[in-house]
């Protein structure tokens, strides 16, 4: 095992809702491990994210909050009937401490706090629903890579533009205070 170049400061969940279904029609549950056997075939989902870091780091980006919100809930399907219905918001606190720069440090950012956080909600709607008429359920396991990628590219152009204006400006200092009141605002 390799230590990772990417530090866990802090994770906070800013929001989660677990509401049982009525209509959910559940199964006989196995008296000794119950847990719904579901699958999530044609289920919606929804999935957003925000990257941030202090401006004055603008040039090596080292300290990152990565805010996810994410969402399965009943009305959002067609025609597949859930359990329950889940929203849940988080932000990691990253320090990036390896050498990649650009569009692999963004990259690697990206995608270990879409894993954590997204293993952290994993984890408590499963603590949760233990406890609930329906029975203990886990949301599916997640492939994250394409959309970390799609997000890096993104991050990255911005990056590129904000250091290229740089060179004309002076940097600002971001405090911590304001980027806990952007993420408030998502």
């Amino acid at each position: 095992m390799k230590p990772s170049v990417i530090n866990l400061s802090r994770l906070e969940f800013t929001r989660f809702e677990i509401e049982r279904n009525r209509d959910f029609n559940a199964p006989k549950l196995d008296d000794a491990f119950p847990q719904i056997d579901f699958e999530f075939n044609n289920v919606n989902f929804e999935f957003g994210a925000q990257l941030l870091y202090p401006e004055n780091e603008l040039d090596d980006p080292r300290h990152f909050t990565v805010a996810v919100s994410f969402a399965v809930r009943q009305s959002m399907q067609d025609d597949v009937t859930l359990p329950y219905s889940v929203t849940l918001e988080g932000s990691a606190f990253l320090y990036f401490k390896g050498e990649h720069t650009g569009l692999e440090r963004f990259r690697a950012v990206r995608a270990t706090a879409y894993m954590m956080l997204y293993g952290a909600f994993r984890e408590q709607v499963a603590t949760l629903t233990a406890r609930s008429s329906h029975g203990l359920w886990f949301l599916p396991a997640p492939a994250f890579n394409d959309t970390a990628e799609v997000d890096a590219t993104e991050d990255f152009k911005k990056w590129e533009q904000a250091t290229s204006s740089l060179k004309n400006k002076s940097p600002k200092k971001t405090s911590t205070r304001r980027l806990k009141k952007v993420i408030k605002e998502m």
